[in-house]
């Protein structure tokens, strides 16, 4: 292969992967045309609060059972404010994984 072959074979490899999805052209009911792709969208499960909520009261009931006198209030506010924070990143994990694809359709011209 010559080096005009090759640089022609590397242009067109590299605008195979970065070339966007092509979307689907349709005609609704209307008689019109529309144009459709698929769309991720990040979906909520449950109430944002909970978690975290609970968590605090947890951390707070562990700590609690530490220490004595100023130090078990330090243990009980640390462990309500990990417990919380343990809660957080429990919602931020859950939720990472709710993803649902939807089609979106557009007139087109």
């Amino acid at each position: 292969m010559d080096v005009s072959t090759k640089l022609a074979l590397a242009a067109f490899l590299a605008a195979s992967f970065t070339a966007p999805a092509m979307a689907d052209t349709y005609v609704n009911d209307q008689g019109q045309r529309v144009e459709c792709h698929d769309e991720q969208v990040k979906t909520k499960d449950g109430h944002p609060v909970a978690a975290p909520l609970a968590g605090a009261v947890v951390g707070g009931v562990v700590g609690h059972q530490f220490g004595g006198g100023r130090g078990q209030d330090i243990a009980t506010a640390a462990g309500a404010v990990g417990g919380a924070y343990a809660g957080k990143k429990y919602n931020d994990n859950k939720t990472d994984d709710n993803m649902s694809v939807r089609q979106v359709c557009r007139p087109v011209g």
